[in-house]
């Protein structure tokens, strides 16, 4: 019973410690995307992408909205080996958005590229 308890403890920290995982970039990419916080959202992008941002800000009159409340609900996850991801999750809207990710340099980043 004893070595039952262990395994399923060591199983939930492994499961609970995957910080490098599709979901968990997208995760912290849309959540802060949503409170406007563009820098932190920067760092879970790829560098192509985060130039597109700053370009868009720069271009853009209009303030970018935000959805202080807003959690990350993942619809599912697709990888393809292990270089190319897409997640699919619930938009602050309430829509249904995909994101597109790739592993760079062992990190999953966000990208507007394919």
């Amino acid at each position: 019973m004893k070595k039952l308890l262990v395994l399923l403890l060591i199983s939930v920290a492994f499961v609970s410690c995957d910080t490098n995982s599709p979901k968990a970039t997208a995760e912290k990419f849309t959540e802060s995307m949503a409170k406007g916080d563009m820098e932190e959202a920067k760092k879970y992008m790829t560098a192509g992408t985060a130039s597109l941002l700053d370009m868009a800000m720069k271009m853009s009159s209009d303030s970018i909205p935000k959805y202080p409340d807003f959690k990350f609900k993942m619809i599912k996850d697709s990888i393809v080996g292990d270089t190319i991801a897409w997640v699919t999750y619930i938009s602050p809207l309430g829509s249904q958005e995909e994101l597109n990710l790739v592993k760079r340099d062992g990190q999953w980043k966000v990208t507007m590229g394919k």
